[in-house]
């Protein structure tokens, strides 16, 4: 059975949403609109195979993780393979120059929570963006990683422990870092 839905209703209903939690997850508003963008291009392309089993809410944070972590294997791979480059960006930098946004917009960013999420493994860090910046609940997590239930808690358990051990390493405010909220704390255990 499949689902008849309008894309234009879809991008004012969940652009800005789906927006939002693409800053979180690539860091800079750049990126973010590109993966944003392309959420809705898949959309487009796959509108009549979404067949209502999940809220469209959820399938469409399930393409947006899906695309992130695409994108993140790619730059891996380009990364290792450019290494050497890497090293000279960092001696640019050294001098100055910063490749995206301003020195005190990069160095808020490397200070900032959100920094420290974008170290995590994925699924720790997809749950932990759904959580915490999206506010959804478990069940929508689980959907919209298409992970079941018990994963997305612990996930969510040890993405915090992740977090608390980094900010302790990196001398980061602890109440930065949000305690475990009643829902995360009976569920994780």
């Amino acid at each position: 059975m499949t689902v008849e839905l309008d894309l234009d209703q879809l991008i004012e209903d969940y652009y800005t949403r789906i927006h939002r939690a693409a800053i979180v997850l690539t860091g800079n508003a750049w990126d973010a609109d590109d993966l944003a963008q392309e959420t809705f291009l898949v959309m487009s392309n796959n509108l009549t195979r979404f067949q209502g089993r999940s809220s469209i809410y959820t399938y469409l944070y399930g393409i947006l993780l899906n695309l992130d972590r695409r994108e993140r294997r790619r730059m891996g791979t380009r990364r290792r393979k450019l290494r050497v480059l890497g090293e000279e960006a960092e001696q640019g930098r050294e001098r100055g120059y910063a490749p995206t946004g301003s020195p005190l917009e990069m160095d808020e960013w490397k200070q900032s929570l959100w920094s420290l999420v974008a170290r995590l493994p994925d699924g720790q860090r997809h749950a932990i963006v759904l959580r915490f910046s999206e506010s959804m609940r478990y069940e929508q997590i689980s959907e919209a990683m298409s992970c079941p239930l018990g994963t997305v808690k612990s996930r969510i358990f040890h993405g915090l422990l992740s977090l608390r051990r980094m900010a302790e390493d990196s001398r980061e405010e602890l109440q930065q870092i949000p305690a475990f909220p009643l829902e995360d704390a009976t569920h994780a255990g």
